[in-house]
């Protein structure tokens, strides 16, 4: 995968722990996207690894890097989706990025603009209406147990020629104090793999420690947790859990979260994972 992957560990509520989404109701060019910004600064494909463990084909594993960075990565292998199995309105969005190629003229060089002509997203008011942009069958709908949406989208990812090789939808919830975020995952064919690699990196100044843990669904599918502790003094942790099922990963990120909320977090994840059973 490119910079353009996602990975949202945390949310916004505490700018140490957490990132944040955009909220428009409209088609949105990459350029506008703060968050598309937040997650190409997250995911950086550095070397460097410890300890890991692997769970149903999702491995998650420490990781140290140069000058003294630390985090965690997720790996996992898609199935490649065919391009004529998308039935919904997604299927325009690659004359969308092949025009936004044929069209590039790159930012100034002292300018902090970020733009991606590889992608194409569309923000929507509602899950239903998401998923009926991707019109893709058998694509769950992301099962957070509570009903406090806030915000949506769908961005497509391809080349010039206008194919589209991978889908991803995020959802931002908050549930209270704490912060929560979706994403689905689906590669296309077009992919030149199915082979996905993201990184969480922290620094020094604030460094954390990554503890791994292993669910096992109602239905038989496995989900892996990672949880987020910081190692300086602070109340919030943070956990993602990542679920493979059918063509697609499912994540699912809780920021902000209190350390004496941790049970409670942890069974939100668990309902979360069954969920998709």
């Amino acid at each position: 995968m490119n910079e353009m992957d996602f990975l949202k560990c945390m949310n916004d509520l505490d700018h140490e722990l957490l990132e944040d989404a955009p909220k428009p109701k409209r088609s949105i060019r990459p350029r506008s996207l703060r968050m598309i910004a937040i997650a190409a600064a997250l995911v950086l494909l550095l070397g460097g690894t410890t300890a890991y463990a692997i769970s149903s084909g999702i491995e998650l594993r420490k990781t140290s890097y140069s000058e003294g960075q630390e985090g965690f990565s997720v790996r996992t292998s898609l199935p490649l989706v065919k391009w004529s199995s998308f039935k919904g309105e997604v299927r325009n969005a690659g004359s969308v990025i092949a025009e936004q190629y044929a069209t590039f003229t790159p930012a100034p060089i002292y300018s902090s603009t970020f733009v991606d002509k590889s992608s194409y997203s569309v923000a929507f008011d509602s899950i239903d209406e998401a998923m009926d942009y991707i019109g893709l069958n058998g694509l769950k709908t992301p099962p957070f147990p509570y009903d406090d949406f806030d915000s949506c989208f769908v961005t497509a990812r391809g080349n010039a020629e206008g194919r589209v090789n991978s889908v991803e939808m995020y959802i931002e919830r908050i549930k209270g104090q704490m912060g929560a975020q979706e994403s689905v995952t689906i590669m296309t064919e077009y992919a030149d793999s199915g082979e996905y690699n993201l990184d969480s990196v922290w620094t020094p100044e604030y460094p954390r420690d990554a503890e791994f843990l292993n669910y096992a669904t109602r239905g038989g599918n496995e989900c892996r947790i990672a949880v987020i502790n910081p190692t300086y003094e602070s109340e919030y942790m943070g956990l993602s859990g990542y679920v493979l099922c059918g063509s697609a990963l499912y994540q699912l990120h809780l920021g902000a979260v209190p350390k004496t909320d941790y049970d409670h977090a942890i069974e939100i994840i668990h309902a979360w994972a069954d969920g998709l059973d």
